[in-house]
């Protein structure tokens, strides 16, 4: 448990980061939206919704956003993605990534929505930004999970050897 609670603490500082580097000339992929769905789906349901409250709170204070804007657009993007996952029957490394996409559409969409001054003007630049940024956090989803996948099976060559 506090190994999966250090990852998200490192993913939320590795967020902030690149926010604050990348993303001020490109587009960042969103990191904590991939984690959340892979802590979620592997471990806990609970990572869905103490997690995505946790770790938007925190990028909200350090990004200077109006508090609770991350966490609630975070929850959402997690509630169409458990409900994209309610409708499907998949599992593997499409079904997580196809959740991370959806997370991350909504999440961002919703985000530029609410956090934006005044209310809802940010809507225009919407899909200039939330496209490629989900675009890039799925081809991250795709090297993330398949070093997962190779250090798993690192783990169980080495017990069974």
């Amino acid at each position: 448990m506090q190994v999966r609670i250090l990852v998200l603490a490192v993913t939320v500082i590795c967020q902030f980061l690149m926010e604050l580097t990348v993303g001020r000339m490109f587009f960042a992929p969103s990191l904590v939206p991939l984690i959340l769905v892979y802590l979620s789906e592997n471990y806990e349901k609970m990572w869905a919704v103490g997690g995505a409250f946790w770790s938007g709170l925190c990028l909200d204070f350090l990004l200077h956003q109006p508090p609770g804007s991350s966490s609630l657009a975070l929850l959402a993007g997690l509630y169409a993605a458990k409900a994209f996952s309610k409708l499907s029957s998949g599992e593997g490394k499409g079904y997580l990534l196809s959740m991370t996409a959806i997370a991350v559409i909504v999440s961002d969409t919703l985000f530029i929505l609410v956090a934006s001054r005044p209310l809802g003007s940010g809507f225009n630049s919407v899909l200039l930004l939330v496209i490629p940024r989900a675009i890039l956090t799925v081809i991250i989803g795709v090297l993330f999970l398949t070093v997962i996948e190779w250090i798993s099976d690192m783990r169980s060559r080495k017990v069974i050897g």
